[in-house]
């Protein structure tokens, strides 16, 4: 994949979501705060959810490669 590859570029927004909410999960693990568990559940979950649920968006919704036999040509098969 070329860097400036729409898909590359999904996946890598998705991985910055998904190290950013363990990022925030790690800062939870060694707060001591009650607050901590709402902040690990929320806002951590929250950016692990939306990073893997962005990942899958831009695999269902990715153009095809322009190389793909059965896209390329839909009137042989």
């Amino acid at each position: 994949m070329r860097p400036s590859d729409p898909m590359s570029r999904k996946l890598r927004v998705s991985g910055i979501f998904v190290i950013t909410g363990l990022f925030v999960e790690a800062l939870c693990l060694v707060w001591s705060k009650p607050i901590a568990f709402v902040v690990l559940v929320c806002i951590g979950g929250a950016l692990i959810g939306l990073g893997v649920l962005f990942f899958l968006y831009s695999l269902v919704f990715a153009a095809p490669h322009p190389t793909d036999p059965y896209r390329a040509a839909p009137d042989k098969f």
